[in-house]
């Protein structure tokens, strides 16, 4: 449902329409009020939402600085990502030691998985791209889409504070954070290590794995050799962390 436009300050609605959008201003305007009612927030400072989804493409052909782009509010939305998915998984898996829940973080911050919750949020269509940018399919571009996102995170935080992200990225991350658990981990080391023996003609890996005191520990053995060690609370997610160390060695 779309909220009345009387929330937009009539300054930024000047500055707006100084920037080519290909796009009805008030149609923009109305799908920025649509975004915030996804988000759950209605910006104090909408100047910042602008800015979250401004790339640097659309500041440089408005003769404005890079300063005017989405980047200084990636910056410190990266951080505050970060930290956000942290605290999820410290909560979701409070029997996993730091190396797994580093590994989990690093999949739910990456480019896909953050391009996949900008989706969601269907920022894609509210990116303010320059000409080029917009001719060369930058809405569905995942660094683009990631930025952005981050950024959005970014001017949350300076908008209305640090617990305002933290909803967010709940609503974004927990559902999903929950419900495929460990199984992130799973994609997948096991399958890159194996094509990579095959590729070179070699033996294929060999996995043992014991459990103790609720742990899994495995180990990953190369032509006999051992190759990689992992643990984690399930067998297949042990036995990806010791594929994804022993793929860590052969590529160094």
């Amino acid at each position: 449902m779309s909220v009345p436009s009387k929330r937009r300050p009539a300054n930024q609605h000047s500055a707006l329409s100084t920037q080519s959008l290909n796009r009805d201003p008030q149609e923009f305007w109305r799908e920025l009020d649509n975004l915030q009612a996804r988000l759950g927030r209605f910006f104090k400072d909408r100047s910042l939402l602008v800015q979250a989804l401004t790339h640097p493409s659309a500041s440089a052909e408005a003769g404005r600085s890079r300063l005017a782009s989405y980047e200084r509010l990636e910056f410190l939305g990266d951080a505050l990502v970060n930290a956000y998915l942290a605290r999820l998984l410290f909560d979701r898996f409070p029997h996993e030691e730091e190396g797994v829940l580093t590994r989990l973080r690093a999949y739910w911050v990456s480019q896909p998985s953050l391009a996949e919750a900008a989706r969601n949020l269907e920022l894609g269509a509210l990116l303010r791209l320059g000409a080029g940018e917009e001719r060369n399919g930058g809405r569905d571009k995942e660094r683009l889409l990631s930025s952005a996102l981050e950024a959005l995170f970014g001017a949350l935080y300076l908008d209305a504070g640090f617990q305002a992200g933290g909803k967010l990225a709940d609503k974004l991350w927990g559902q999903a954070v929950r419900k495929r658990g460990l199984l992130v981990l799973e994609a997948d080391a096991k399958t890159a290590l194996q094509e990579l023996r095959q590729a070179s003609r070699l033996s294929l890996p060999e996995y043992r794995s014991h459990q103790r005191a609720g742990t899994f520990k495995s180990e990953v053995y190369l032509d006999g050799s051992l190759s990689g060690r992992g643990s984690a609370s399930s067998r297949k997610a042990a036995e990806q962390a010791a594929a994804r160390e022993a793929l860590e060695k052969t590529r160094k």
